[in-house]
């Protein structure tokens, strides 16, 4: 503070004593000039860094200090034009704070986007569109925005723009290459211009057409002139100004009377411009798609004759030898090792298949054996003869494997027409009506307890010949115990079938109501064995009743206290109580 106010202490003291003033009027002046100073923030600037003792409302500033050089017309403005007296650090740092924006918002707020310093007219067009949908002016850049924006209000610039054709309309009536008033081509100027340049024209909508700025033909053409010889007429369009005949021919050779050259015939072949495929041949026979697809390379692989595209092979280039053809073909009915024949049962190309089989004579694509064969030949061993086949061929049905599991079934012989005759659909044999006939084996206690028939009929062929007893069931040791006490029992299969003609767990309930009650009344859930009443087996006249913890003594002598004539004994239980009930 001492530097920036010794300038004017001095100069205070200097015109004080040109004017004869004393020490003390000047320190008074001092004071004064002191409080009238009307920069308040100048941040340690001495007042010379603006103004002169020569006159004191002329200032000359180097404002390149700031870090900010003024150039053009900011060069001449006045300090007060951006900053206030009081506080030169404070500056307005947007233009429309100084400058009335006459677009009204409506070009943005980034006025140098369009301006420069150099004058507030002079407007870059290229700097004006570089954030625009139309950055690169070419040909443009040169205009006016006014000679575009004619249509929107003044110095408004959003708005729709002039249409092309109202600066470029003679120049569309005069072009004749090609015609475009003839041809009734669009006004529209951008729908086949480009915007930087006239003189090459985009037509994007021909590849809908025919593909020429994509696919093969992508910049293999300068002008439009190149494809169309006529500028009149656009339908007429030549491919053999590029695609000389001896080239061409050669590669629709083999072709026949389907090949001519000519644009109009490439067209209905190549209608993208790229390899004629003639995808319609899956219609006739799939080579494009399934078995066939990418296994060829020419025409020529199939059909030899160049003439002839009825004529076909499916035995050259090493397809289809008949040296791994005859064997598949094996047990075929009808087969022969000829083209016809190929397609008259391989009409997709496809494996051949003969679903009817499963219904006609045995089921070979469903059920147990779908999928278990690759031939004909691995059932059908006599080609020409499909009536003979076996079961027993290429590990099928080995007899070491099919004799057990057939043990004891009665008529069964290891025979192909045995198997057929038991196995109609190749499933496992079921003889169910052995429940209603004989014995439930396929429902009740013994339903799924069993695996072969040889588990209850031990003797094949003899099939009323049975156990109970066999592989581990109902041994001796766990039945005697179950049986203890009841009249005729004895451990034979046919004594087992005699009680338990079902299978099922034996009861004696004529037992209610020739002897006493069991299966009703009070005793009835009370035990589980007749050995648990009847101690002595096969004496079921002598009985108990105080096995287990039944009627102990203590209890019963008690509930008959002062009784006449009681025992504990189970004739006096039984002569008491002959029901159950009590006495």
């Amino acid at each position: 503070m001492r530097e920036r106010r010794l300038m004017p202490s001095l100069l205070t003291l200097a015109l004080a004593c040109a004017f004869g003033a004393g020490p003390r009027d000047l320190a008074a002046q001092e004071i004064q000039q002191s409080v009238a100073n009307p920069h308040v923030n100048l941040r340690g600037l001495v007042c010379t860094a603006c103004h002169t003792t020569s006159n004191w409302h002329d200032v000359v500033f180097d404002h390149r200090k700031t870090g900010t050089p003024l150039r053009g017309q900011h060069a001449v403005a006045p300090c007060t034009g951006c900053h206030t007296v009081r506080d030169f650090h404070t500056v307005a740092k947007e233009c429309r704070t100084c400058h009335e924006d006459p677009h009204r918002g409506d070009a943005g707020r980034t006025c140098q986007q369009c301006h420069s310093e150099a004058t507030w007219h002079q407007v870059s067009a290229r700097d004006a569109h570089a954030n625009t949908r139309l950055p690169e002016l070419g040909v443009h850049a040169a205009l006016k925005c006014v000679d575009c924006h004619r249509q929107a209000a003044f110095q408004q610039f959003s708005g729709a723009v002039t249409p092309c054709v109202a600066c470029h309309q003679a120049t569309f009536a005069a072009t004749n290459n090609p015609s475009h008033a003839s041809l009734g081509i669009s006004a529209q100027c951008e729908s086949c211009h480009q915007f930087t340049t006239w003189n090459f024209a985009l037509f994007q909508q021909h590849d809908a057409i025919f593909g020429i700025y994509s696919g093969a033909h992508a910049g293999v053409w300068s002008s439009c002139a190149t494809c169309h010889s006529s500028a009149t007429d656009f339908k007429v369009f030549s491919c053999t100004t590029c695609h000389g005949q001896a080239r061409t021919d050669a590669q629709h050779a083999n072709m026949g009377s389907a090949y001519t050259y000519a644009s109009s015939a490439c067209l209905l072949c190549h209608p993208t411009g790229s390899r004629g495929t003639f995808a319609q041949h899956d219609a006739v026979f799939p080579i494009f798609s399934g078995a066939h697809n990418g296994v060829w390379t020419s025409c020529t692989a199939c059909h030899p004759s160049g003439s002839s595209s009825a004529t076909f092979t499916c035995m050259s280039s090493g397809c289809h030898s008949q040296a791994a053809t005859d064997p598949l073909h094996g047990g075929v009915t009808g087969y022969a090792y000829v083209a016809t024949q190929c397609l008259s049962c391989h009409p997709t190309g496809g494996p051949a298949t003969f679903t009817q089989h499963d219904a006609l004579y045995f089921p070979v694509y469903s059920g147990s054996h779908a999928g278990t064969w690759s031939t004909c030949a691995a059932c059908h061993p006599t080609a020409g003869s499909p009536n003979v086949f076996t079961c027993m061929s290429s590990g099928c049905h080995a007899q070491a494997a099919t004799d057990p599991i057939h043990a004891g079934i009665s008529g069964y012989a290891y025979t192909a027409a045995q198997c057929l005759s038991c196995h109609p659909t190749g499933q496992p044999a079921t003889f169910t009506q052995h429940d209603a006939l004989y014995f439930p084996v396929y429902s009740g206690s013994h339903a799924g307890t069993w695996s072969t028939c040889t588990a209850c009929h031990p003797t094949a062929g003899s099939p009323n010949v049975f156990t109970c007893m066999s592989s581990g069931c109902h041994a001796q040791a766990a039945t005697d115990p179950i049986h203890a006490g009841i009249t005729g029992y004895s451990y034979t299969a046919a004594q087992c079938l005699s009680c338990h003609p079902t299978g099922l767990q034996a009861t004696f309930t004529q037992h209610d109501a020739l002897y006493f009650p069991i299966y009703s009344g009070s005793h009835q859930g009370r035990w589980t064995t007749c050995a648990q009443c009847h101690p002595t087996a096969g004496v079921p006249s002598t009985f108990t009743c105080m096995s287990g913890s039944c009627h102990p003594q203590a209890s019963t002598n008690s509930n008959h206290n002062g009784v006449n004539g009681y025992s504990y004994t189970a004739s006096a239980c039984y002569s008491c109580h002959p029901r159950g009930s009590g006495g």
